[in-house]
């Protein structure tokens, strides 16, 4: 019966894991760090490749310069010192007993002593002019296009080239071997000259220097980066696992809430068999508060 006594209100208390969500403190923060820390990486990384290059290019600069300086002191030094007569300089010095090397012949020679030495670093020193004696110089399609280009323009300092795979890049500096008047002399007058018409200022060859640099020996080089993307990866690891964490949360509320809201019109079916259509809506709809009352039959 409809008494007295009240009814109390029905409670579902969802138990089964706590969910909170993610801060947005927290999230403006990672955010505000990702954006930071990426130009400050990429700036640690330049200044690192920077310093990378510098000291590669330094250490083929000091390993070509001990080669000279080993070549001088064995074919120049030597040479003039162990012998008491006149010396001569000469491009078959090594033939003439106290004789020194032309410069041609001193930069062919000084090619072969430098590239021998540094696999990364090459120098060439070529004309396709050759002294009879000398064999000739292949030239590939880059070194003939370079050599008619700086004989079109003697104004011309230099000429580029790079190449390469994916794996290693190749970079060739041309620049041009130009006659000075005591070249001009020398050719025009030696026997072994194929070329006897030469002008000051005319381009007799080419010298080229090759220097090759393998991508992997700069990957390295990019560690503040690398650090920075594992860093990123880890961060986004670990909001995808808490959206996940909050995604389970979510529905274990879901199917709780669902439970609950089906004991509730279960209730709510029993109910109204005792009740009204009026009165039912009324309670249900809070118009109408109710309580319950028990008497006891005597």
């Amino acid at each position: 019966m409809i008494g007295d006594m009240a009814i109390p209100e029905t409670r579902q208390r969802i138990s089964g894991g706590s969910y909170r969500p993610t801060s947005v403190v927290f999230i403006a923060a990672l955010v505000l760090l990702g954006l930071t820390g990426l130009p400050i990486a990429v700036w640690l990384d330049l200044r690192n490749l920077s310093e990378h290059t510098i000291r590669s290019q330094a250490e083929a600069l000091g390993s070509a310069i001990n080669s000279m300086r080993s070549f001088y002191s064995s074919n120049v030094v030597a040479r003039v010192r162990g012998f008491e007569g006149k010396t001569q300089v000469v491009h078959n010095y090594m033939d003439v007993p106290g004789a020194i090397p032309i410069p041609a012949t001193l930069s062919l020679e000084l090619g072969s002593v430098i590239t021998g030495k540094n696999g990364n670093v090459q120098y060439r020193f070529f004309s396709d002019y050759p002294f009879a004696n000398r064999a000739s110089h292949p030239f590939d399609v880059f070194e003939r296009s370079a050599l008619s280009a700086l004989r079109r323009d003697p104004k011309q300092q230099a000429v580029y080239d790079v190449s390469g795979t994916i794996f290693d890049r190749r970079v060739r500096l041309v620049t041009p071997v130009v006659m000075a008047a005591e070249c001009v002399s020398c050719h025009n007058s030696h026997p072994q000259s194929p070329k006897r018409d030469w002008k000051v200022g005319d381009v007799r060859g080419i010298q080229e220097v090759l220097i090759r640099q393998p991508l992997a020996a700069n990957i390295f080089a990019f560690k503040y980066l690398l650090i920075y993307f594992v860093c990123a990866g880890l961060a986004g690891l670990a909001v995808v696992l808490m959206q996940r964490r909050q995604a389970v949360a979510v529905g274990l509320m879901n199917r709780e809430l669902e439970n609950a809201n089906g004991f509730l019109a279960d209730i709510s079916r029993k109910i109204a068999k005792y009740l009204s259509p009026q009165l039912y809506r009324s309670i249900f709809s809070g118009e109408k508060e109710v309580a319950i009352a028990t008497e006891a039959r005597s």
